[in-house]
């Protein structure tokens, strides 16, 4: 069986969601099989050293400012000489750069696509030009069926996001009902996760107990900060920053807590089941799917807060329900499942594309 070349293209390697799977998947193709490569529109490469990557050879296009011509046209020379088998493009601007960069080139790559998010992130213009490259595609790549079909090409392939399950289930020690409890955000600090409507939850819930600690970085940072001083919430609600253990932060917190405005299917969340860890997440993206009817606790933004306390006064409970998505996430989300099912989608497409 030929081994075939797969050129990754991202937006960058800012931390997040859709990079950290990525570059979880890059050392699990099968090197026999697959020769795969990662390439950047944008030279942030955080997420290496972040997510714990050192090391992991990346090439720059920087599409930024005046550059931006000079980049594609270097990322076609690029594509020329290193011939892909398939483009995979993860997110909007990586499916523009690698349609312009590959018009007219004689060998043209199979095109695939990940959007990593919901309808809801794409405005007007976005959504027009990702129909209009339908024809382009050779897949799409979805982590639920029936996510943004308008935008879709005819080959849908549902993968969902992975990660890596511990062999050995986590030991969670319970809460005492009215003791410490410590929750935890991590995630972008961007109006898409609500940030500041998770402080004001905090400033509504009379337990000075209840701390929460934020992890990530965004343009909310000053906003949040200005906000926590304003609700006189220093003592109970922290900023750590991006972390680079995601899993130890887990583990030595009670709850996570998701009150996001939208989802794809979010990374924190199989992480933190993975960890037999209790989660509160709004009815977004894929989270109900996730969670279902016992593996957690799903709440509107206008009842969070109440569903957060609920879960606080029956920490049994809680912990019952993070065992089983613990189960449900090593059945259904391991990260060498999700790149298994990607080699298959590569190596569909390039066999319907042999002559």
């Amino acid at each position: 069986m030929r081994r075939l070349k797969i050129l990754q293209i991202l937006t960058s390697l800012g931390p997040g969601g859709a990079e950290r799977l990525v570059l979880e998947m890059m050392p699990r193709f099968n090197p026999d099989a697959f020769d795969v490569r990662l390439a950047i529109l944008l030279d942030d490469q955080r997420a290496l050293d972040v997510y714990g990557h050192q090391g992991r050879s990346v090439d720059v296009f920087d599409m930024r400012g005046v550059g931006a011509p000079a980049s594609l046209l270097a990322l076609r020379r690029h594509v020329r000489q290193t011939v892909p088998d398939v483009i995979h493009a993860h997110m909007f601007h990586s499916l523009a750069a690698a349609a312009i960069a590959t018009t007219g080139i004689r060998q043209l790559p199979a095109l695939c696509f990940t959007s990593h998010c919901n309808e809801l992130a794409f405005p007007p213009l976005r959504s027009a030009i990702v129909r209009a490259l339908r024809g382009r595609r050779a897949a799409d790549i979805v982590f639920v069926e029936g996510q943004h079909p308008p935008l879709n090409t005819d080959n849908v392939v549902v993968i969902p996001n992975g990660v890596d399950v511990p062999l050995a289930e986590p030991v969670r020690t319970p809460w005492e009902p009215g003791g410490p409890v410590q929750l935890v955000s991590i995630g972008r600090l961007a109006d898409q996760k609500d940030p500041l409507g998770l402080i004001h939850i905090m400033a509504a819930i009379d337990n000075p107990h209840l701390k929460l600690d934020f992890y990530g970085e965004g343009p909310l940072e000053t906003e949040m900060r200005d906000l926590i001083a304003q609700l006189n919430l220093g003592y109970r609600v922290q900023l750590k920053g991006l972390t680079r253990d995601v899993r130890t932060v887990m583990r030595k917190a009670d709850i996570l807590v998701m009150p996001s405005k939208f989802e794809g299917m979010p990374m924190a969340m199989l992480e933190a089941g993975s960890e037999a860890m209790p989660v509160v997440a709004t009815p977004v993206g894929a989270n109900a799917r996730i969670l279902g009817v016992d593996r957690g606790t799903i709440a509107a933004a206008e009842t969070f807060g109440s569903a957060l306390v609920r879960m606080i006064a029956d920490p049994t409970a809680a912990l019952a329900a993070g065992r089983r998505l613990r189960r449900y996430i090593d059945d259904h989300h391991s990260i060498a499942a999700t790149t298994r099912m990607h080699e298959m989608v590569y190596r569909q497409i390039t066999n319907s594309r042999a002559p």
